[in-house]
């Protein structure tokens, strides 16, 4: 420490965060017969940062990922470390920077691209980042290029062992007319591998955001469109035709009581649809617990049989005293597709509703409290696109109960003078 110079800065972090959960019908129904799942689990992380000259920035994290009582007490092999975050950033100007290495890509709202701190394996990218930014103005443009291993021949990419795509190149824009007006724009192209005939698919998705803010009130509005083609052997490409499109208010009455209100709509496939093309909306690396339920019913766990959601919500946030707050959410769940039901007809579009009740305590300076209670009241839809049986039966309560403590100090900070 004593021998950095007056041009560079250090920083140390560690992060523990053990979670306690009670699952009783998370991801999807618990069933007649199964009994609830609970268990502890922890991510710990240690991070630097360092910069020098305001030229060079460097970001190292490694992290372990367990769940409590799953190491034997006398360890015989290694635990499984691995590293969140390796990158560094070179200043060419001011303005102009190339970011380079394992990093984080997270952008505007998060339905795309986002952090997915929730998950503690979190979400991470191998990728070379060009940035600009510089007054009202930011672009970001990034590429990725996947291997398995090191290779002597052959670049085949199986994406079920690694990162999900094989090559990714997108173009992120962002500009701020004033202090309550800006607009974002995003043009992205994924890559993916056939295994069978080693054919690529491509996938597109070209959309935005725009977002107002003044003094109590918040507005924002998102729009996204999917195409590209998947080729499938002797016979025609497979075409991809599908959006999604958000708006979402909120208003603070004062500083402890703000009401928000929202709407999400996915499109979707019909469940008997003979068509090939491609119509749901893939909301890609995004994170899908912030937007469509805390039990994560759609898109975090499965696809729900890709009939698409309509998520109507309101939300409540109530800061009760200086260390504690509360959130309270309800969402209303619709399909955008039809929905088929054991005997082949029209089922109704209604799959659910769910109530998210959580809080926030912070017990100290680096130190936080969380935890939260919520449940799924499911509707006889929601059977048919979780391909529950038809000699199966859902429990009639679907809940889930998590209590957890983050533990985030800086251990060493130097910063020049």
């Amino acid at each position: 420490l004593f021998a950095q110079d007056d041009s560079e800065d250090l920083k140390i972090n560690i992060q523990l965060r053990p979670r306690a959960e009670f699952r009783n019908g998370l991801f999807t129904p618990i069933l007649e017969g199964q009994k609830p799942a609970s268990f502890i689990s922890q991510r710990s992380r240690i991070g630097l940062n360092y910069s020098k000259n305001h030229k060079l920035a460097i970001g190292l994290s490694a992290q372990v990922v367990t769940t409590w009582g799953n190491d034997p007490q006398v360890q015989t092999t290694a635990n499984d470390i691995s590293l969140y975050e390796a990158w560094a950033q070179l200043y060419f100007n001011p303005a102009w920077y190339l970011k380079v290495g394992r990093q984080v890509l997270s952008y505007d709202d998060e339905r795309i691209l986002g952090a997915l701190d929730w998950n503690n394996a979190a979400r991470k990218h191998d990728a070379a980042l060009l940035g600009f930014d510089k007054n009202k103005f930011k672009v970001n443009a990034a590429f990725a290029f996947n291997q398995n291993a090191e290779k002597v021949n052959n670049t085949f990419f199986d994406n079920s062992l690694s990162q999900p795509y094989k090559s990714m190149q997108f173009l992120w824009m962002k500009y701020k007319f004033s202090n309550s007006l800006s607009v974002s724009a995003l043009i992205m192209n994924l890559d993916t591998q056939n295994k069978i005939d080693s054919s690529v698919s491509n996938l597109q998705t070209l959309g935005g955001n725009i977002y107002y803010k003044k003094d109590k009130l918040n507005v924002s509005g998102t729009y996204y469109f999917q195409t590209g083609r998947n080729p499938v052997k002797n016979s025609s490409s497979i075409k991809t035709n599908a959006w999604m499109a958000a708006a979402k208010a909120d208003y603070s009455f004062n500083k402890k009581i703000g009401l928000g209100i929202g709407s999400d709509y996915l499109s979707g496939r019909d469940m008997n649809s003979t068509s090939s093309n491609i119509s749901y909306f893939n909301p890609l690396y995004g994170t899908g617990h912030k937007f469509y339920g805390s039990m994560d019913y759609f898109y975090v766990s499965s696809a729900h049989d890709n009939v698409g959601l309509w998520d109507s919500y309101v939300n409540l946030n109530l800061n009760a005293a200086e260390r504690l707050s509360w959130q309270v959410a309800l969402h209303h769940f619709e399909s955008t597709a039809r929905v088929i039901n054991y005997s082949g007809g029209k089922a109704s579009s209604t799959l659910g509703n769910e109530a998210d009740v959580s809080f926030g305590y912070n017990v100290m300076s680096d130190v936080k409290l969380t935890g939260g209670y919520s449940q799924m009241f499911t509707n006889p839809s929601m059977k048919y696109v979780k391909n529950v049986l038809p000699t199966q039966s859902m429990k009639s309560l679907q809940n889930w109960i998590w209590l957890s403590i983050n533990i985030n100090p800086d251990i060493l900070v130097y910063k020049s003078k």
